[in-house]
């Protein structure tokens, strides 16, 4: 009984100095708790809109009206859907529509596979220059110093272009906010 009494001592003492339990399951999470992106409130989203001043945070647009083709930005449209994984792992853009009249496009637009979280990109600005659309993303990456996911990722954005009186853009350009054009896919 006595040898009972003091192999539950021992046990009890081993995991209140071990710290068993402490942590469980949090070593995956991500924990950069300060977001480098923030969608921008609905009534101050138009086409056009931009970054904005702060050093390290972006402002992403969510929706909009560029030309004559109306717009909505989709975060993470590809995640998960098998027939993208293989273009998602390169730094690119490609498009896609359904098969049947009067259809949107799908504008996917990835960073590529990266080996840890932390990493983001967004859409800030989508313009009309000489009848080509222009999608600027801005791409984030994590400070050296914030713990993220050991995770591979590919980060990834989609602009959808509803159907309208001109169809769907036929030219489409992607560049980053220092205005290097991002590659397509096909």
């Amino acid at each position: 009984m006595k040898f009972k009494k003091l192999t539950v001592l021992a046990l009890m003492a081993c995991l209140v100095f071990t710290g068993c339990g402490k942590g469980s399951g949090e070593e995956n999470e991500v924990r950069n708790e300060d977001p480098v992106a923030q969608e921008a409130p609905a009534d101050e989203q138009e086409a056009g809109s931009s970054a904005s001043d702060a050093a390290d945070e972006v402002t992403y647009i969510t929706e909009g009206t560029v030309g004559d083709y109306t717009y909505t930005i989709e975060k993470d449209f590809a995640e998960g859907k098998k027939y993208y994984e293989d273009d998602l792992e390169n730094r690119c853009w490609f498009g896609d529509t359904l098969d049947e009249p009067n259809a949107p496009i799908w504008i996917i637009i990835s960073s590529g596979e990266k080996s840890h979280g932390g990493y983001d990109i967004g859409v800030v600005d989508i313009t009309e220059e000489d009848g080509t659309i222009v999608i600027t993303v801005a791409e984030t990456a994590p400070n050296p110093e914030d713990r993220t996911t050991d995770e591979i990722v590919t980060p990834n954005v989609t602009v959808k272009f509803e159907y309208g009186t001109n169809g769907t853009p036929k030219d489409i350009k992607v560049v980053n906010t220092s205005g290097e054009e991002i590659p397509c896919a096909y």
